[in-house]
This record gives structure tokens, C-alpha cells and sequence, in this order.
């Protein structure tokens, strides 16, 4: 086990190493750090390299100052590290970024793993995560930054289909605490200073095999994009992960790792 930090451009990313063989980058979601990879980074260490990172604006890594690019991080991490292909697994935000990547650099992309994606240049449609977004608006507008991680932890941890008592406790305590690290810690820099792709448009261009899983309790937003990807890239399936919602592997950490696994193995 290893634990490093290398130079991006104005910036710096705090990662994490462990194992042996070929090198899978974990990418984690949004607003959350690379804590949420515990249960993978066990499983993945026995028979690859297994990588994961703060990304920039996040967890430990530096808060941006300007503009930068979440895709060409990842590029320099693995060019500090060596690897010249990874399998990238992105949760939400996580697998917007490793889409970027994927769609800018194909060659360097080994296996795609995209779990409750989200894309670049997508617009929310799904009636629950706007309600939760304007309530989320409204705290931040007011300074209320417990009832701003409330309407997070129900967008993205609870889900459309489930009230707040309904969901795995720990992993709701993990998210808020995660949550709420990173707007102090960072705010939300790593949000509005990004420049990304308009992926959403792109999906088809996608070449890498690719394996999109998705929660039966999601949004509708993130089950289309599923969807898309599916239909549109060259060589891309989807699986449904019942009693889930938007953080599969923490809510299925064993089924989660079983899946991962199975798939890198057939690779």
C-alpha cells in the first residue's frame, strides 16, 4: 500500500495504491471523496493494481483556483504513475469524468465501468431531482449548509423511491459526512471552475468495452443516460442493480465487487 500526491497543472491530487497487476483507476463520485472506494480497493487489491484518487476540488487533493480539467487530471496520474492503459471505474460524477477521458483518450482506456453515470452537458429532467435541487438553491442562498447536504443526501443517496428512514444508515452518515467535508473544506470549486466535453452527445463515439450498471431506485435521469450508453456505444451493456439506488457499491458492496470483478476477469 502506497499513498502519494503528484503535481497537475496549478493543482495537486492525493491518491492511494495497492496491489499487483493490471492497474484499475477507481474514480469516485461528486461532492464525495475517495473514502467510498474502501470495500473495492480490498477486492480489486488481490489480482490488479488498484488506484484511487481525490479529485481535484475534493477530499485531500488542493482546491481549484482556476479553470482546469477533471479528464487531463487523470492523465497526468497516470502518466506520474506509469500506466499507459487502466480500466477507469466512475461513480456519477466519477464516470462523467472517466466518459471525458474515454472520449479524448480511447487508446489509454482498457475497461470502462461506469456506475450511475452521469455525463457532461446533461440536463436534469427527472421531476424529484429538480424539487431537491431548487431546495438545495434555496439553502445555499441562505447559508444553510445542513439543509443543503439534506436535499444532496436525498437526490443522490435516498433516491426518488425512498424516504430518508428506508436507506442504510451508515452509508447516509458516510455521504453526509463526505458531503459535508468536501463544501468546507473546498466549497464547490471543483464544480465551477471544471470545463468538461458535451459527452451527452457523444455517447456513441464511445469504443471501450464498457459495462454501465444502474440502481433500480435511481432517478430517471440516470437511468436514461444508462439507456443511451447501452444503445449508442460501440460495445456497452447494462445492469440493473435491484434495491439500489444512485450509491451502488455502498449499498451492495459485496454484489458491487462480485460484478466488478467478473467483468475485468473476462476481459
Amino acid at each position: 500500500m502506497a499513498h502519494g500526491r503528484i503535481q497537475v497543472e496549478n493543482g495537486e491530487l492525493a491518491y492511494e495504491i495497492r496491489g499487483e497487476g493490471d492497474p484499475v483507476i477507481l474514480l469516485h463520485g461528486g461532492i464525495l471523496d475517495s473514502r467510498m472506494w474502501d470495500a473495492e480497493m480490498t477486492a480489486l487489491e488481490r489480482r490488479h493494481t488498484a488506484i484511487r484518487y481525490d479529485a481535484r476540488g475534493h477530499g485531500e487533493s488542493s482546491t481549484p483556483t482556476e479553470r482546469f480539467r477533471h479528464y487531463e487530471d487523470l492523465r497526468e496520474l497516470m502518466i506520474a504513475l506509469e500506466f499507459p492503459r487502466a480500466s477507469l471505474v466512475g461513480l456519477s460524477g466519477g464516470g462523467r469524468i472517466a466518459v471525458d477521458f474515454a472520449l479524448t483518450y480511447p487508446d489509454l482506456v482498457e475497461n470502462l465501468v461506469l456506475v450511475a453515470t452521469g455525463l457532461s452537458a446533461m440536463v436534469a429532467k427527472d421531476p424529484f431531482v429538480l424539487e431537491q435541487n431548487k431546495k438545495l438553491e434555496e439553502a445555499g442562498a441562505r447559508g444553510d449548509l445542513p439543509a443543503a447536504i439534506e436535499a444532496i443526501l436525498r437526490m443522490w443517496v435516498d433516491g426518488p423511491r425512498r424516504a430518508p428512514a428506508n436507506v442504510d444508515q451508515r452509508v447516509r452518515r458516510l455521504c453526509q459526512e463526505m458531503y459535508t467535508q468536501t463544501v468546507v473544506r473546498h466549497g464547490l470549486a471543483g464544480f465551477t471552475l471544471m470545463d468538461e466535453l458535451r459527452a451527452i452527445e457523444r455517447t456513441g463515439e464511445l469504443t471501450p468495452r464498457t459495462l454501465t450498471l444502474v440502481g433500480d431506485l435511481d432517478s430517471s435521469d440516470i437511468v436514461a443516460i444508462a439507456d443511451q450508453i447501452e444503445s449508442e456505444a460501440r460495445d456497452a451493456r447494462k445492469l440493473v442493480v435491484p434495491g439500489a439506488a444512485h450509491m451502488i457499491n455502498l449499498e451492495k458492496p459485496a454484489e458491487f465487487s462480485r460484478i466488478l470483478l467478473d467483468f475485468l476477469a473476462r476481459s
